[in-house]
């Protein structure tokens, strides 16, 4: 069976757009991680952790107890408020991940939509032979006998993208 392609811009466009929609998801981590980064507080407050660390291991456990206690426990409450800060950071960093991705999918969405509808006559690719019981769902609502119609190319293109990309972005 040959494929005569009818309107190439429309069959990018919406290979494309069908790529870009499946790669959403992978496309908001690099730009969540550029809006959250650990605070200075958190970076002197780690820095701090590492300097009591060091001065700890200057100091015998045996001999000096309680001054080996003291800088133990002024690491803990410091490792603590590191802890809590660090998780304020992540739940921010997942509510705006869930939005930048909410957001770019229902933009995604949107046009496709609307490039559908809009070019919802233009046939993309005619088939070269007849598939006689699948013909006239494949070319609604354009009426090219044997034609792919933008509403399966987009079916069609989303299905095969989506298994093409699934084992590379697991």
């Amino acid at each position: 069976m040959m494929l005569e392609v009818i309107n190439g811009f429309l069959l990018i466009y919406f290979v494309i757009l069908c790529t870009i929609s499946t790669l959403v998801p992978h496309l908001v981590k690099p730009i969540v991680t550029c809006f959250i980064r650990p605070s200075n507080e958190e970076r002197t407050m780690w820095a701090e952790i590492q300097k009591l660390k060091s001065a700890q291991k200057t100091i015998s456990m045996k001999e000096e107890f309680a001054a080996y206690s003291k800088i133990q426990r002024k690491i803990n409450k410091i490792e603590s408020e590191l802890k809590d800060n660090s998780q304020s950071r992540m739940s921010k960093s997942l509510a705006i991940k869930s939005s930048v991705q909410i957001v770019f999918q229902v933009v995604v969405a949107l046009i496709m939509i609307l490039s559908v509808i809009w070019f919802r006559q233009e046939p993309i690719v005619a088939l070269k032979g007849d598939l006689f019981p699948l013909t006239t769902m494949l070319r609604y609502p354009s009426s090219m006998p044997n034609a792919i119609s933008t509403h399966m190319w987009v079916i069609i293109s989303n299905f095969s993208i989506r298994t093409l990309l699934k084992p590379v972005l697991s």
